[in-house]
């Protein structure tokens, strides 16, 4: 049975395909939840997404344990949202920094490398669509992807359990790990505005959210009186009203 949290403005997942709960208050700092798969084995992500004035700062922690990361499919690489207020300028990323990075070789054993500031990951928009992201859509180039997406487990120690996707392979170490912390200048917004469609990409493919108005067939969409689900690359989302 999946577990998940309860927490007012959170992403609730409850299923493997993710029912979400669209929920609204007054705080300005909405919380982020992400925890499917049996004990959150598949994703589990908590953090946080803030509204200032012309900027949103993101926080997003990766809660897989060492033995339960199997394969980069689970690792955070992007997150996409609209926000009230914003006027269509330029989107940029004005800073960001990972408490941790870690390398990870062909045995699955992982060795910190300190703290990363900036991280490599990127900023930008189509439209009122917003996104930081290491692996990219709309155009939006990364300096790094497709390293540096962010890991579960402490980063140090064994895992175990890691496919090539992560142990030795070159092209996608170091990863970051810990609390990563995002933020971007968003012209027009302000410590008033609120957040929709907030969606965490998981993985090493872009998949922004208009790829779920054409679910592949993989993929399904559910609906319900307050519910919305969607699977397809292990997307979330969810908004405030």
């Amino acid at each position: 049975m999946p577990s998940f949290l309860n927490l007012k403005n959170s992403v609730l997942a409850l299923a493997a395909f993710g029912f979400l709960a669209f929920t609204h208050g007054t705080a300005k700092a909405d919380p982020i939840s992400v925890c499917t798969g049996p004990a959150c084995s598949t994703t589990n992500v908590t953090g946080t997404i803030v509204a200032g004035n012309g900027t949103v700062t993101i926080t997003l922690n990766n809660n897989l344990t060492n033995a339960q990361v199997v394969s980069v499919g689970q690792n955070i690489s992007g997150v996409y949202f609209q926000v009230s207020g914003y006027n269509g300028g330029a989107v940029s990323l004005s800073a960001s920094n990972s408490t941790q990075s870690t390398d990870i070789n062909n045995a699955g054993a992982a060795s910190l490398q300190g703290a990363l500031n900036p991280t490599g990951w990127a900023a930008g928009n189509s439209g009122s669509t917003i996104t930081a992201c290491v692996i990219c859509a709309f155009g939006i180039n990364s300096p790094a992807g497709p390293d540096q997406t962010i890991i579960g487990g402490t980063g140090s120690g064994t895992y175990a359990n890691a496919n090539g996707s992560i142990a030795g392979n070159n092209p996608h170490n170091p990863f970051l790990a810990g609390t990563v912390t995002f933020t971007l200048v968003v012209p027009g917004v302000t410590v008033n505005s609120t957040f929709s469609d907030v969606v965490i990409q998981f993985g090493t493919k872009a998949t922004p959210p208009e790829t779920l108005q054409t679910p592949e067939p993989a993929s399904m969409l559910l609906m319900g009186t307050g519910l919305m689900g969607a699977a397809a690359g292990f997307r979330r989302r969810f908004r405030k009203k």
